[in-house]
Order: structure tokens, then sequence, then C-alpha cells
């Protein structure tokens, strides 16, 4: 009977110690060197305006040339960087999409002018890019070509990032001011 007791008693303990750390939230949800709120230049993308230049490497032209002339492990060697830079370039994209979704989360928390109409369209696009991003992955991971999905991806990034720079930006300061 008292090592039951003792138990219930344990347990009772653990779960409180549980439900107050959950409930007291994250401990601190500013980093330590906080200096202020981040730069409005920080959310915009950085890695799809480099879509030309991605292409290109993971272009596969090359692979009839390679195919016939280099030996197989040249060739598979070959065939398996760009399949791995294609995944790290997808990895940058969603970080690039990652930015632009949570600065939309902020303008529509802190805007009175979006309509639920806006944020349906936020959430519809977010949906959109995942489903791009599965396919691109793994057309990646069978070592299909995916430069015309990640095109589709890069152009979706740079278009909700424009879109979102103007309704960012106060009339008086010009769409270009905080990008380089």
């Amino acid at each position: 009977m008292t090592s039951e007791l003792i138990l219930y008693i344990a347990a009772g303990v653990l779960l409180a110690a549980a439900i107050s750390i959950l409930l007291r939230g994250p401990r601190a949800l500013r980093p330590a060197n906080f200096a202020g709120p981040p730069a409005p230049a920080e959310f915009f993308p950085v890695h799809c305006r480099n879509f030309a230049q991605v292409r290109h490497a993971l272009s596969f032209e090359d692979a009839p040339y390679l195919a016939s002339h280099a030996s197989p492990p040249v060739y598979r060697r070959w065939r398996k960087s760009i399949r791995r830079a294609g995944r790290i370039y997808l990895a940058s994209l969603r970080e690039d999409f990652s930015r632009l979704n949570h600065l939309a989360r902020l303008l529509s928390l802190y805007s009175p002018q979006v309509k639920l109409k806006q944020e349906i369209e936020i959430l519809g696009l977010n949906m959109y890019f995942q489903f791009l991003y599965g396919i691109v992955l793994a057309r990646f991971l069978l070592g299909r070509p995916a430069e015309d999905r990640l095109e589709q991806m890069a152009s979706l990034i740079g278009s909700l990032g424009s879109r979102l720079e103007q309704a960012a930006l106060p009339p008086e300061i010009s769409a270009g001011a905080l990008t380089p």
C-alpha cells in the first residue's frame, strides 16, 4: 500500500513539474545578444536570386558527354554531387520561404488591413510550396532533373517577397530601399 502511495505521489510531482514547465513557456523569447527588432532586410529572400547559376550547375546537359568519356565511378560521383547540390539549394529555398512566411505572419498579426482572404491565400501558397518541395526532393532523390519545378519555387518566392515588401513598407519609402 505504501509503495503504491509513493508511486502516485512521485507521478503527481512529475506531472505537476511537467505542467509548470509547459505553462511557463520558453525560457527566453529573445536570444541573450538581442539588439532590437530584426531589420526588414533579414526577412527577404537571398537564395532564390541565384537561380540562373544554380540551374546551370544542376543541368544534366553534360550527362551524355560524361557517360561516354568518364569512368563509371566518376560519372556516379558527378551525378551524386549534382543531387547533393540540388538538395542544398532546395533547403536554401525553403529557408527563404520560411523567412517570407514569418514576415507574412507578422504583417497579418500587426496589420488591421489583412483580411481572411489574404490569410487563406498565404496558407494556400504555403501548401503549394510544400507540395513543390516534396516533388523536387523526390526528383532529386530519384536522380531526375527538377529545374522546371525549382524555377517555379524560385519565382513563387520572388513574387511573394515582392508582394510582402510592398505591403510592409510605408508608401514614402521606395520598394527597393531595403533589399540589396
